[in-house]
């Protein structure tokens, strides 16, 4: 990790206010090129620190309770991964991911 000397800034209508960080002029410029990059609190996430990629996912309902599995399939690894979602869980997910659709609120 570089010493900051570039001054980053981003804020969400996901995440609760603005952030801001210092980072390198070599992370920088890879943000500007086009990179992906993530912010946790006052750092900067890039590369190996951000989460994987999802390459697939599907849901199928459950036949023996209120409710469905989620499976996700990530880039680089062979086995899914699958998680059962309770209807209130589904709705958040959900309405998380309409935000994140919703580009009105992105600044950096």
């Amino acid at each position: 990790m570089n010493p900051g000397s570039a001054f980053m800034a981003g804020c969400l209508n996901l995440a609760a206010g603005y952030h801001e960080a210092y980072i390198c002029a070599e992370h920088k410029a890879l943000i500007e090129a086009g990179s992906p990059w993530d912010m946790e609190g006052r750092n900067v996430l890039m590369g190996r620190d951000l989460a994987p990629i999802l390459e697939n996912w599907s849901a199928r309902p459950s036949v023996g309770s209120e409710g469905f599995t989620l499976t996700l399939e990530i880039a680089g690894q062979i086995k899914p991964f699958e998680v059962f979602l309770l209807p209130t869980e589904a709705r958040t997910l959900s309405a998380f991911i309409d935000a994140a659709n919703d580009d009105g609120g992105r600044c950096f």
